[in-house]
């Protein structure tokens, strides 16, 4: 796609409304937390969260976009256009060791403010906090507001025994006692209310939701009453909450005079842990797997810049190409040594995806591999866990029971035909040349691997060394 036109062309529809005076779109990216396939309205009726249906089935739905099996390595595919195996990043962050995303990788905020854009993030990090140079203002965002590390309690912001919420450099305690889903949207609020409206605004929106701990104002079980598991009921609960807090930051852009220059993409950062109440129904498997249940998340852009809207997009798309996509479309070039792909031109019309490949994973320290090339994925090394399709409570309670899986890998599936991955064609004689070609594609991969660091944990991380504060600063 040739930027400049593009933007030329697209220059001519900015400018309505009360601020719209810079043609660079706004752009605001929200990433929820182990939702799954099945935990959003569009892909279950029993699901409460019409703000995002609105948005998803006005602009484009993604059938076919993927992240890492967990939290850590797709936040490191979003913010580097790059696959985290290339980067010793392919495992979950450990609050207590001393490692952290490279820090020569040049990340999505510093690129955009070279764009002249500001840059604010609220919500989870989850990249690396051991030392400052880690962390979200160190690494291009103008502001952060939000946690570094994995999980916490909703509540009281505390991880294990320290607390872990700041506002930029500074550990606040004054969110005590509020939801975190309520503390962000009024914090993202605060920050378009004040923001210049001449000047592009990225705003980066990883929620907690809805990652346990099984936390959310009573008020949201109400509606779900019916729903005989707990942790069903409660995982429905956070995800109308997350829809509403999503409701009030929509809102306060278009009280600004910001939402028509407004491009707004929304994905999940991996599938559900169904063993927690989150669903990936029909799709196999559960967050931490390569099946497509782990990796294949619900995902839609949105924004008036979109040439066609209303349909579902059912072309290959990765977490690492909206890096590429997002500096494309704010009038940057794009980087040849990036795993992303410039997504922009396929979304927007429904043309193919340039995508053909991507990596699952490649772990050598786990002996874990994945790969899709075209139709076809190959899954190779020790076997996946949590590997059945689990329907969630409401439809358990219809009659529709949870399959157990019997089959033994190594695997070989056309996505395309069996998007359920249940018929495993590794052994069958007529794609024994797909078989092999895959593999070799694999193993011409594996020498780019940067090995994740087999680290012990350093005792100098201890909140109780810090007043009882998760500091960074330590290694």
């Amino acid at each position: 796609m040739a930027v400049v036109l593009f933007l030329a062309i697209v220059g001519c529809f900015f400018g309505h409304g009360t601020a719209q005076d810079t043609a660079k779109p706004h752009i605001l990216l929200i990433v929820a937390d182990d939702l799954g396939w099945s935990d959003v309205s569009w892909n279950n009726p029993y699901v409460v969260t019409p703000n995002l249906h609105t948005l998803a089935t006005t602009g484009v739905i993604f059938n076919q976009t993927y992240a890492q099996p967990t939290c850590s390595p797709s936040r490191t595919a979003l913010l580097t256009g790059k696959f985290p195996f290339r980067l010793g990043m392919q495992r979950v962050m450990d609050s207590k060791k001393p490692h952290g995303l490279p820090l020569d990788e040049e990340l999505l905020p510093q690129k955009l403010k070279k764009l002249g854009y500001a840059t604010h993030m609220v919500g989870k990090w989850h990249l690396g906090s051991c030392k400052w140079e880690y962390t979200p203002t160190e690494r291009g965002f103008d502001s952060f507001y939000g946690y570094h590390h994995g999980s916490q309690d909703y509540y009281t912001h505390k991880s294990a025994r320290g607390l872990d919420f700041w506002d930029g450099k500074t550990s606040i305690s004054d969110q005590n006692g509020v939801y975190s889903t309520e503390s962000f949207a009024t914090r993202a609020e605060n920050i378009i209310s004040q923001h210049d409206p001449n000047t592009p605004l990225f705003l980066y929106l990883p929620f907690q939701s809805v990652h346990t701990p099984h936390q959310v104002p009573s008020s949201y079980l109400q509606t779900f009453s019916t729903i005989q598991d707990d942790n069903r009921k409660s995982i429905l609960g956070m995800a109308t909450a997350l829809d509403d807090a999503i409701k009030r930051v929509t809102d306060a852009l278009k009280g600004k005079g910001l939402w028509d220059n407004t491009l707004t993409i929304f994905m999940s950062d991996n599938g559900g842990e169904y063993s927690e109440g989150q669903s990936n129904w029909p799709l196999r498997g559960a967050k931490g797997t390569f099946w497509e249940g782990g990796t294949r998340v619900p995902a839609f852009v949105h924004g008036n810049m979109l040439e066609r809207t209303g349909y579902t997009y059912h072309g290959m798309m990765h977490g690492v190409d909206i890096l590429p996509t997002l500096v494309s479309v704010a009038g940057g070039t794009e980087d040849p040594g990036l795993d992303g792909k410039n997504m922009w031109q396929s979304i927007s019309t429904g043309a193919d995806s340039p995508r053909n490949e991507f990596v699952y994973d490649i772990d050598s320290g786990a002996n874990r591999y994945a790969i899709r090339i075209g139709d076809y994925k190959l899954v190779t090394g020790n076997r996946a866990p949590k590997d059945d399709w689990y329907a969630p409570a409401e439809m358990q309670q219809m009659g529709i029971l949870t399959e157990i899986a019997d089959d033994t890998g190594p695997f070989l599936f056309n996505i395309k035909e069996d998007p359920l991955e249940k018929s495993n064609l590794y052994n069958a004689a007529e794609y024994a040349s797909i078989q092999r070609a895959m593999r070799r594609r694999l193993n011409e991969l594996k020498p780019f691997e940067v090995p994740f660091p087999d680290l012990a944990d350093d005792p100098a991380a201890d909140p109780s060394n810090y007043g009882n504060v998760w500091m960074p600063g330590w290694c």
